[in-house]
């Protein structure tokens, strides 16, 4: 019983690394679009709505290992040569997931700084557009005033 729970720790395992590997090709795939001129909003939002699930799906694995451990430590603890070779491959597992973990960290640092840059382009893209703006509206209203020309003589005949 003990063998086929470690077994399950050890598939979890591997999904977690299987997820965290999409998590890395996403943050890849949004570093891209929030690079691009101009920013798509619309693709940015439906990959961290992507990223979402799959953080969820990581936290649903985490849950499912702990409560595993849980069952299975105590036996584990009392015959560890028992199972050392599954536990063995555990670690190495959980070596690897720390590793891709520590691995989305950065990348996930490195879209915050992509995402400041579109933001900082978009703000001045913004403010160029306002001063545009302004000036269009500015020359209408000095030509507006051009072209009202007040009356100089008056025609007092009926």
């Amino acid at each position: 019983m003990t063998e086929d729970y470690l077994q399950i720790m050890i598939e979890s395992l591997e999904k977690k690394i299987d997820v965290l590997d999409q998590v890395l090709a996403l943050d890849k795939r949004q570093i891209a679009i929030a690079l691009e001129q101009p920013f798509d909003m619309e693709k940015y939002d439906k990959s961290m709505d992507e990223k979402g699930a799959l953080i969820d799906e990581l936290d649903r694995l985490d849950d499912g290992f702990t409560s595993t451990y849980e069952r299975v430590r105590d036996e584990v603890q009392a015959n560890p040569k028992a199972y050392a070779e599954k536990v063995q491959r555990m670690q190495d597992l959980i070596r690897m997931a720390v590793d891709k973990g520590m691995a989305v960290e950065a990348q996930e640092q490195r879209g915050k700084q992509a995402m400041k840059s579109a933001i900082a382009s978009k703000r001045k893209e913004i403010r160029s557009m306002k001063v545009s703006s302004e000036a269009a509206t500015k020359y209408y209203k000095s030509m507006s005033k051009i072209n009202n020309v007040d009356p100089q003589l008056m025609d007092r005949k009926k």
